[in-house]
Protein backbone atom coordinates (compact mmCIF):
# COMPACT_ATOMS: atom_id res chain seq x y z
CA UNK A 1 0.00 0.00 0.00
CA UNK A 2 1.34 3.41 -0.45
CA UNK A 3 2.00 5.87 1.79
CA UNK A 4 0.52 9.45 2.15
CA UNK A 5 3.04 12.04 4.16
CA UNK A 6 1.59 15.24 5.25
CA UNK A 7 1.69 18.11 7.79
CA UNK A 8 0.24 21.52 8.60
CA UNK A 9 1.69 24.38 9.67
CA UNK A 10 -1.89 26.39 11.43
CA UNK A 11 -2.88 29.06 13.03
CA UNK A 12 -2.25 28.33 16.71
CA UNK A 13 -2.88 24.83 18.43
CA UNK A 14 -6.74 25.40 19.67
CA UNK A 15 -7.36 22.56 16.78
CA UNK A 16 -11.65 23.61 17.45
CA UNK A 17 -10.59 27.60 16.54
CA UNK A 18 -7.34 27.43 14.66
CA UNK A 19 -7.04 26.93 10.93
CA UNK A 20 -4.12 25.30 8.51
CA UNK A 21 -2.20 28.25 7.12
CA UNK A 22 -0.08 25.94 4.99
CA UNK A 23 -0.20 21.56 4.41
CA UNK A 24 2.18 19.56 2.28
CA UNK A 25 1.46 16.14 1.27
CA UNK A 26 3.51 13.62 -0.37
CA UNK A 27 2.45 10.44 -2.00
CA UNK A 28 4.84 7.66 -1.86
CA UNK A 29 4.88 4.28 -3.29
CA UNK A 30 5.51 1.06 -0.51
CA UNK A 31 9.30 1.73 -0.60
CA UNK A 32 8.69 5.13 0.61
CA UNK A 33 9.52 6.43 -2.93
CA UNK A 34 7.96 9.84 -4.10
CA UNK A 35 5.55 10.03 -6.47
CA UNK A 36 3.84 13.43 -6.42
CA UNK A 37 3.57 16.05 -3.98
CA UNK A 38 1.35 19.15 -3.49
CA UNK A 39 1.81 22.19 -1.57
CA UNK A 40 -0.77 24.26 -0.58
CA UNK A 41 -1.12 27.96 1.06
CA UNK A 42 -4.28 29.59 2.40
CA UNK A 43 -5.38 32.96 3.94
CA UNK A 44 -6.61 33.19 7.31
CA UNK A 45 -10.25 33.50 8.17
CA UNK A 46 -11.47 37.16 9.22
CA UNK A 47 -13.16 35.57 12.49
CA UNK A 48 -9.60 33.91 13.25
CA UNK A 49 -7.14 35.44 15.38
CA UNK A 50 -3.70 33.67 14.84
CA UNK A 51 -1.95 33.04 18.17
CA UNK A 52 1.27 35.16 17.68
CA UNK A 53 3.53 32.30 19.41
CA UNK A 54 2.44 29.92 16.07
CA UNK A 55 4.02 33.22 13.93
CA UNK A 56 7.27 33.54 15.33
CA UNK A 57 7.61 29.54 15.20
CA UNK A 58 6.37 29.18 11.82
CA UNK A 59 7.90 32.16 10.15
CA UNK A 60 4.79 33.28 8.10
CA UNK A 61 4.55 36.48 8.39
CA UNK A 62 1.11 38.58 7.92
CA UNK A 63 1.63 39.63 3.96
CA UNK A 64 2.73 35.99 3.39
CA UNK A 65 -0.39 35.13 4.71
CA UNK A 66 -2.42 37.65 3.28
CA UNK A 67 -1.28 36.93 -0.51
CA UNK A 68 -1.72 32.96 0.02
CA UNK A 69 -3.66 32.04 -3.27
CA UNK A 70 -6.49 29.85 -1.38
CA UNK A 71 -9.47 30.30 1.10
CA UNK A 72 -10.21 28.35 3.97
CA UNK A 73 -13.06 26.50 1.72
CA UNK A 74 -10.86 25.99 -1.60
CA UNK A 75 -7.85 24.91 1.00
CA UNK A 76 -10.14 22.26 2.16
CA UNK A 77 -11.90 21.38 -1.31
CA UNK A 78 -8.28 20.66 -2.52
CA UNK A 79 -7.40 18.63 0.75
CA UNK A 80 -10.62 16.29 -0.23
CA UNK A 81 -9.34 15.59 -3.88
CA UNK A 82 -6.28 14.65 -2.47
CA UNK A 83 -7.71 12.25 0.22
CA UNK A 84 -10.12 10.89 -2.92
CA UNK A 85 -7.41 10.37 -5.60
CA UNK A 86 -4.89 9.08 -3.05
CA UNK A 87 -7.69 6.07 -1.26
CA UNK A 88 -6.46 3.44 -0.41
CA UNK A 89 -3.38 4.36 1.30
CA UNK A 90 -1.78 4.84 4.68
CA UNK A 91 -1.94 8.46 6.22
CA UNK A 92 1.09 9.14 7.93
CA UNK A 93 2.72 12.33 9.57
CA UNK A 94 4.68 13.23 12.82
CA UNK A 95 2.32 14.28 16.11
CA UNK A 96 -0.45 13.87 13.16
CA UNK A 97 -2.76 11.53 15.42
CA UNK A 98 -2.55 14.45 18.27
CA UNK A 99 -2.69 17.42 16.19
CA UNK A 100 -2.72 17.42 12.82
CA UNK A 101 -5.27 15.00 12.30
CA UNK A 102 -7.85 16.25 14.79
CA UNK A 103 -7.10 20.01 12.80
CA UNK A 104 -8.06 18.65 9.20
CA UNK A 105 -10.94 16.28 11.41
CA UNK A 106 -12.34 19.85 12.94
CA UNK A 107 -11.85 22.08 9.85
CA UNK A 108 -13.34 19.77 7.53
CA UNK A 109 -16.28 20.01 10.13
CA UNK A 110 -16.56 23.28 9.91
CA UNK A 111 -16.25 23.95 6.20
CA UNK A 112 -19.13 21.01 5.82
CA UNK A 113 -16.66 18.53 4.39
CA UNK A 114 -16.93 14.59 5.70
CA UNK A 115 -15.15 15.10 9.21
CA UNK A 116 -14.18 11.19 9.51
CA UNK A 117 -12.62 11.31 6.11
CA UNK A 118 -9.84 9.53 7.09
CA UNK A 119 -11.32 6.78 9.24
CA UNK A 120 -13.46 5.47 6.45
CA UNK A 121 -12.74 2.54 4.55
CA UNK A 122 -9.30 2.81 2.27
CA UNK A 123 -7.31 4.44 4.91
CA UNK A 124 -4.94 3.41 7.48
CA UNK A 125 -3.60 6.16 9.65
CA UNK A 126 -0.30 5.59 11.20
CA UNK A 127 2.15 8.37 13.24
CA UNK A 128 6.16 8.55 13.00
CA UNK A 129 6.42 10.05 16.76
CA UNK A 130 4.58 6.67 18.35
CA UNK A 131 6.74 4.52 16.39
CA UNK A 132 9.72 6.25 17.76
CA UNK A 133 8.70 5.37 20.69
CA UNK A 134 8.04 1.79 20.03
CA UNK A 135 11.73 1.65 19.22
CA UNK A 136 12.67 3.88 21.92
CA UNK A 137 11.33 1.22 24.11
CA UNK A 138 11.93 -2.10 22.22
CA UNK A 139 15.46 -1.92 20.34
CA UNK A 140 16.87 1.23 21.89
CA UNK A 141 20.11 0.48 20.33
CA UNK A 142 18.57 1.10 16.73
CA UNK A 143 18.00 5.21 17.80
CA UNK A 144 19.45 7.64 19.09
CA UNK A 145 17.13 10.09 21.28
CA UNK A 146 18.65 13.18 21.60
CA UNK A 147 18.70 15.05 24.81
CA UNK A 148 18.32 18.84 25.41
CA UNK A 149 20.56 21.06 27.13
CA UNK A 150 18.64 21.01 30.18
CA UNK A 151 19.67 17.20 29.82
CA UNK A 152 15.75 15.44 29.21
CA UNK A 153 15.42 13.60 26.32
CA UNK A 154 13.84 14.97 23.48
CA UNK A 155 11.57 13.51 20.49
CA UNK A 156 11.13 16.76 18.47
CA UNK A 157 11.37 15.47 15.10
CA UNK A 158 14.74 18.14 14.15
CA UNK A 159 16.80 17.19 17.06
CA UNK A 160 16.06 13.60 16.12
CA UNK A 161 16.69 13.68 12.57
CA UNK A 162 20.03 15.42 13.33
CA UNK A 163 21.03 12.90 16.24
CA UNK A 164 20.51 10.27 13.42
CA UNK A 165 23.00 11.96 10.80
CA UNK A 166 19.37 13.26 8.26
CA UNK A 167 19.92 16.81 6.87
CA UNK A 168 17.34 19.08 8.36
CA UNK A 169 18.70 22.07 9.85
CA UNK A 170 16.45 23.96 12.31
CA UNK A 171 16.12 26.71 9.85
CA UNK A 172 14.17 24.82 7.58
CA UNK A 173 11.56 23.30 10.41
CA UNK A 174 8.22 24.92 10.73
CA UNK A 175 7.82 24.70 6.66
CA UNK A 176 5.09 21.69 6.10
CA UNK A 177 6.84 20.52 2.97
CA UNK A 178 10.12 20.45 4.89
CA UNK A 179 8.83 18.45 8.10
CA UNK A 180 7.29 15.78 5.60
CA UNK A 181 10.53 15.13 3.87
CA UNK A 182 12.02 14.68 7.17
CA UNK A 183 9.25 12.62 8.75
CA UNK A 184 9.54 10.23 5.68
CA UNK A 185 13.32 10.39 6.51
CA UNK A 186 13.28 9.20 9.47
CA UNK A 187 10.28 6.61 8.89
CA UNK A 188 12.77 5.15 6.29
CA UNK A 189 15.47 4.94 9.22
CA UNK A 190 13.40 3.29 11.80
CA UNK A 191 11.79 0.82 8.81
CA UNK A 192 15.94 -0.44 7.99
CA UNK A 193 17.10 -0.21 12.04
CA UNK A 194 13.56 -1.75 13.77
CA UNK A 195 11.71 -3.47 11.26
CA UNK A 196 9.94 -6.20 13.36
CA UNK A 197 8.93 -3.36 15.65
CA UNK A 198 7.61 -1.30 12.81
CA UNK A 199 5.96 -4.17 11.33
CA UNK A 200 4.85 -5.06 14.23
CA UNK A 201 3.48 -1.43 15.23
CA UNK A 202 1.92 -0.64 11.23
CA UNK A 203 -0.43 -3.41 11.59
CA UNK A 204 -1.83 -1.16 14.75
CA UNK A 205 -2.31 1.61 11.36
CA UNK A 206 -6.30 -0.29 11.08
CA UNK A 207 -8.02 -0.26 14.40
CA UNK A 208 -8.83 -4.06 13.54
CA UNK A 209 -4.95 -4.75 14.53
CA UNK A 210 -5.40 -3.44 18.26
CA UNK A 211 -8.92 -4.59 18.28
CA UNK A 212 -8.00 -7.96 17.78
CA UNK A 213 -5.22 -8.53 20.43
CA UNK A 214 -7.32 -7.07 22.82
CA UNK A 215 -10.17 -9.55 22.40
CA UNK A 216 -7.04 -12.25 22.25
CA UNK A 217 -6.98 -14.92 24.90
CA UNK A 218 -4.02 -13.61 26.62
CA UNK A 219 -1.83 -10.73 27.92
CA UNK A 220 -0.16 -7.94 25.31
CA UNK A 221 2.28 -5.56 25.83
CA UNK A 222 0.82 -2.39 26.11
CA UNK A 223 3.78 1.45 25.52
CA UNK A 224 2.82 4.04 27.76
CA UNK A 225 4.70 7.10 27.70
CA UNK A 226 8.17 5.25 28.47
CA UNK A 227 7.79 1.56 29.49
CA UNK A 228 6.32 -1.63 28.65
CA UNK A 229 3.92 -3.12 31.11
CA UNK A 230 1.41 -6.55 30.76
CA UNK A 231 -2.34 -5.74 29.78
CA UNK A 232 -5.32 -7.57 28.85
CA UNK A 233 -8.33 -6.50 27.13
CA UNK A 234 -11.44 -6.24 29.22
CA UNK A 235 -14.44 -4.69 26.82
CA UNK A 236 -15.07 -2.07 24.09
CA UNK A 237 -16.69 1.03 25.69
CA UNK A 238 -20.12 1.06 25.39
CA UNK A 239 -21.68 3.20 22.35
CA UNK A 240 -17.77 3.71 21.29
CA UNK A 241 -16.10 0.63 19.68
CA UNK A 242 -13.03 2.66 18.97
CA UNK A 243 -12.05 2.70 22.76
CA UNK A 244 -11.34 0.02 24.87
CA UNK A 245 -11.01 -0.59 28.34
CA UNK A 246 -7.83 -2.50 29.28
CA UNK A 247 -6.70 -4.02 32.79
CA UNK A 248 -3.19 -3.02 34.08
CA UNK A 249 -1.89 -6.98 35.12
CA UNK A 250 0.66 -6.03 37.05
CA UNK A 251 -1.79 -4.49 39.29
CA UNK A 252 -3.88 -6.85 41.45
CA UNK A 253 -7.31 -6.95 40.57
CA UNK A 254 -8.66 -5.87 44.02
CA UNK A 255 -11.38 -3.67 43.08
CA UNK A 256 -13.41 -6.42 41.18
CA UNK A 257 -16.31 -5.74 43.25
CA UNK A 258 -16.21 -2.09 43.63
CA UNK A 259 -19.34 -0.11 42.39
CA UNK A 260 -19.83 1.59 39.35
CA UNK A 261 -18.77 5.11 40.96
CA UNK A 262 -15.54 3.29 42.48
CA UNK A 263 -14.62 2.16 39.18
CA UNK A 264 -15.42 5.53 37.48
CA UNK A 265 -12.92 7.05 40.33
CA UNK A 266 -10.10 4.49 39.08
CA UNK A 267 -10.33 5.41 35.35
CA UNK A 268 -8.99 8.54 36.06
CA UNK A 269 -6.97 8.05 39.29
CA UNK A 270 -3.91 9.69 39.77
CA UNK A 271 -0.66 7.94 39.54
CA UNK A 272 -1.35 3.95 39.18
CA UNK A 273 -4.21 3.02 37.06
CA UNK A 274 -5.55 0.15 37.07
CA UNK A 275 -7.95 -0.07 34.47
CA UNK A 276 -7.25 2.26 31.28
CA UNK A 277 -8.77 3.43 28.09
CA UNK A 278 -6.72 2.44 24.82
CA UNK A 279 -7.61 4.34 21.49
CA UNK A 280 -7.58 1.66 18.82
CA UNK A 281 -7.83 3.78 16.32
CA UNK A 282 -4.74 5.70 17.34
CA UNK A 283 -1.75 3.41 16.56
CA UNK A 284 -1.61 2.66 20.37
CA UNK A 285 1.56 0.77 20.96
CA UNK A 286 0.11 -2.76 21.79
CA UNK A 287 1.93 -5.66 20.75
CA UNK A 288 1.95 -9.15 21.73
CA UNK A 289 3.55 -9.93 24.97
CA UNK A 290 5.86 -12.46 24.35
CA UNK A 291 7.59 -9.79 21.70
CA UNK A 292 7.94 -7.51 24.17
CA UNK A 293 8.48 -9.44 27.76
CA UNK A 294 12.38 -9.16 27.75
CA UNK A 295 12.53 -5.19 27.13
CA UNK A 296 9.83 -4.61 29.77
CA UNK A 297 10.97 -3.04 33.02
CA UNK A 298 10.16 -2.70 36.39
CA UNK A 299 8.42 -5.52 39.17
CA UNK A 300 6.45 -7.90 36.24
CA UNK A 301 4.32 -10.84 37.23
CA UNK A 302 5.38 -13.64 35.28
CA UNK A 303 3.54 -14.81 32.14
CA UNK A 304 1.12 -17.77 33.79
CA UNK A 305 0.54 -15.13 36.54
CA UNK A 306 -1.05 -12.37 34.11
CA UNK A 307 -2.86 -15.30 32.25
CA UNK A 308 -4.20 -15.66 35.76
CA UNK A 309 -5.60 -12.28 36.57
CA UNK A 310 -6.57 -11.60 32.92
CA UNK A 311 -8.84 -14.67 33.40
CA UNK A 312 -10.12 -13.61 36.93
CA UNK A 313 -11.09 -9.85 35.41
CA UNK A 314 -12.67 -11.00 32.49
CA UNK A 315 -14.29 -14.43 34.40
CA UNK A 316 -16.27 -11.76 37.11
CA UNK A 317 -18.98 -11.25 35.51
CA UNK A 318 -20.57 -8.67 38.07
CA UNK A 319 -17.37 -6.41 37.73
CA UNK A 320 -18.06 -6.20 34.06
CA UNK A 321 -21.35 -5.33 34.73
CA UNK A 322 -20.48 -2.31 36.76
CA UNK A 323 -17.24 -1.29 34.33
CA UNK A 324 -19.66 -1.08 31.70
CA UNK A 325 -22.15 1.09 33.65
CA UNK A 326 -19.20 3.31 34.92
CA UNK A 327 -17.98 3.58 31.15
CA UNK A 328 -21.14 4.85 30.13
CA UNK A 329 -22.12 7.28 32.58
CA UNK A 330 -18.32 8.87 32.35
CA UNK A 331 -19.46 12.05 30.83
CA UNK A 332 -23.02 12.49 32.44
CA UNK A 333 -23.07 15.84 33.63
CA UNK A 334 -20.58 17.18 31.43
CA UNK A 335 -22.32 20.08 29.71
CA UNK A 336 -21.53 20.35 25.60
CA UNK A 337 -19.98 23.39 24.60
CA UNK A 338 -22.98 26.38 23.30
CA UNK A 339 -20.08 26.61 20.23
CA UNK A 340 -20.38 24.73 17.21
CA UNK A 341 -17.13 24.74 16.12
CA UNK A 342 -16.51 22.80 19.51
CA UNK A 343 -19.42 20.25 19.15
CA UNK A 344 -18.03 17.83 16.20
CA UNK A 345 -17.86 15.13 19.25
CA UNK A 346 -21.29 16.32 21.42
CA UNK A 347 -23.48 17.62 18.85
CA UNK A 348 -23.61 13.43 17.18
CA UNK A 349 -22.14 12.36 13.85
CA UNK A 350 -23.77 14.42 11.02
CA UNK A 351 -27.02 12.51 8.99
CA UNK A 352 -26.68 10.88 6.06
CA UNK A 353 -29.10 13.91 4.12
CA UNK A 354 -27.04 16.55 5.74
CA UNK A 355 -23.57 15.26 3.97
CA UNK A 356 -25.84 15.02 0.85
CA UNK A 357 -26.86 18.77 1.06
CA UNK A 358 -23.27 19.18 2.26
CA UNK A 359 -21.96 18.18 -0.29
CA UNK A 360 -24.38 19.87 -2.72
CA UNK A 361 -23.68 23.28 -1.18
CA UNK A 362 -19.96 22.98 -2.68
CA UNK A 363 -21.02 22.60 -5.59
CA UNK A 364 -23.83 25.69 -6.13
CA UNK A 365 -23.01 29.49 -6.73
CA UNK A 366 -23.66 31.51 -3.48
CA UNK A 367 -27.14 32.31 -3.91
CA UNK A 368 -28.01 28.65 -4.14
CA UNK A 369 -25.59 27.78 -0.90
CA UNK A 370 -27.88 30.09 1.64
CA UNK A 371 -30.86 28.42 0.35
CA UNK A 372 -29.51 25.15 0.99
CA UNK A 373 -28.55 26.84 4.86
CA UNK A 374 -31.88 27.69 5.19
CA UNK A 375 -33.74 25.32 3.88
CA UNK A 376 -32.12 21.77 3.76
CA UNK A 377 -29.56 21.64 6.40
CA UNK A 378 -31.01 19.91 9.78
CA UNK A 379 -27.93 20.06 12.04
CA UNK A 380 -27.88 23.40 13.36
CA UNK A 381 -23.81 23.75 13.53
CA UNK A 382 -23.54 23.04 9.92
CA UNK A 383 -26.27 25.47 9.53
CA UNK A 384 -24.12 27.74 11.76
CA UNK A 385 -20.89 27.16 9.54
CA UNK A 386 -23.14 27.52 6.07
CA UNK A 387 -24.46 31.01 7.48
CA UNK A 388 -20.97 32.10 9.08
CA UNK A 389 -19.61 31.20 5.55
CA UNK A 390 -21.80 33.40 3.60
CA UNK A 391 -21.70 36.24 6.10
CA UNK A 392 -17.77 36.24 5.13
CA UNK A 393 -17.72 35.30 1.29
CA UNK A 394 -21.01 36.59 0.18
CA UNK A 395 -23.21 38.70 2.69
CA UNK A 396 -24.58 40.69 -0.15
CA UNK A 397 -27.01 37.06 -1.12
CA UNK A 398 -28.26 37.74 2.79
CA UNK A 399 -31.06 39.33 3.87
CA UNK A 400 -30.83 42.33 5.98
CA UNK A 401 -31.30 40.80 9.03
CA UNK A 402 -29.03 38.07 8.73
CA UNK A 403 -25.78 40.68 7.84
CA UNK A 404 -27.12 42.01 10.76
CA UNK A 405 -26.61 39.19 12.63
CA UNK A 406 -23.60 38.01 11.10
CA UNK A 407 -21.67 41.53 11.59
CA UNK A 408 -22.86 41.00 15.67
CA UNK A 409 -21.37 37.93 15.81
CA UNK A 410 -17.90 38.52 14.02
CA UNK A 411 -17.80 41.65 16.54
CA UNK A 412 -18.42 39.31 19.46
CA UNK A 413 -15.62 36.77 18.26
CA UNK A 414 -13.09 39.49 17.59
CA UNK A 415 -13.41 41.20 20.44
CA UNK A 416 -15.35 40.09 23.13
CA UNK A 417 -14.14 40.40 26.63
CA UNK A 418 -15.99 37.48 27.94
CA UNK A 419 -13.95 34.03 28.80
CA UNK A 420 -14.30 32.16 25.57
CA UNK A 421 -12.17 29.20 24.37
CA UNK A 422 -10.87 31.04 21.36
CA UNK A 423 -8.39 33.77 20.64
CA UNK A 424 -9.82 36.98 20.62
CA UNK A 425 -8.08 39.92 19.72
CA UNK A 426 -7.55 41.85 23.15
CA UNK A 427 -5.99 38.87 24.49
CA UNK A 428 -3.90 38.54 21.12
CA UNK A 429 -2.33 42.33 21.44
CA UNK A 430 -1.90 41.05 25.35
CA UNK A 431 0.06 38.18 23.94
CA UNK A 432 1.99 40.27 22.33
CA UNK A 433 2.92 42.89 24.50
CA UNK A 434 3.92 40.11 27.01
CA UNK A 435 6.19 38.94 24.35
CA UNK A 436 7.70 42.00 23.45
CA UNK A 437 8.53 42.39 27.22
CA UNK A 438 10.36 39.03 27.45
CA UNK A 439 12.41 39.51 23.94
CA UNK A 440 13.61 43.04 25.06
CA UNK A 441 16.14 45.17 22.47
CA UNK A 442 18.74 42.36 22.34
CA UNK A 443 16.34 40.72 19.75
CA UNK A 444 15.85 43.44 17.12
CA UNK A 445 14.40 40.53 14.83
CA UNK A 446 11.90 39.08 17.15
CA UNK A 447 10.69 42.38 17.60
CA UNK A 448 10.07 43.53 13.96
CA UNK A 449 8.00 40.55 13.73
CA UNK A 450 5.68 40.54 16.72
CA UNK A 451 5.14 44.54 15.39
CA UNK A 452 4.48 43.45 12.28
CA UNK A 453 1.84 40.47 13.76
CA UNK A 454 0.72 43.44 16.08
CA UNK A 455 -0.25 45.62 13.50
CA UNK A 456 -1.85 42.77 11.13
CA UNK A 457 -3.70 41.71 14.12
CA UNK A 458 -5.03 45.16 15.41
CA UNK A 459 -6.18 46.25 11.50
CA UNK A 460 -7.32 43.54 9.55
CA UNK A 461 -10.42 42.46 11.62
CA UNK A 462 -11.88 46.40 11.20
CA UNK A 463 -11.11 46.24 7.41
CA UNK A 464 -12.91 43.16 6.92
CA UNK A 465 -15.94 44.52 8.97
CA UNK A 466 -16.34 47.88 7.17
CA UNK A 467 -16.04 45.90 3.79
CA UNK A 468 -19.06 44.00 4.99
Amino acid sequence: MNFLVYDFEASGLAVAWDVPLQAAFVETDGDLRPLRQTVLRARLPAHVVPAPEALLITGLDPDRIEAAPLSQLELMRAIASILDAASPTTILGYSNLKYDDELQRHIAFRTLHPPYATSMPGFQRADVLIMLRAVAMLAPDAITIPVTPHGKPTMQLGPVCRANGIAFAEADAHDALNDVHATIALFRLLRERAPAVITAMMTNAHKSGPAGLLAGPGPVGLGLFNRMMPAGGIMPVPGNASSWAVADLTVDPAYLDATPEQLGELLFARGERPIRLVKTNAQPILLPWEMVAPDAQGEIPSAGHCQARLARIRGHARFRDNLAIALSGRFTGKEPSPWPDAALYSGGFISREDAITSRRWHEVAWDQRVRLGRELLGDVRLKAFANRWAWLESPEELSVAEREKGAAWFAHRLDTLEDVPWLTRPAALQRIAALKAVAGPAEPDRLRQLDAIQRWIAGRGRTFSQAA
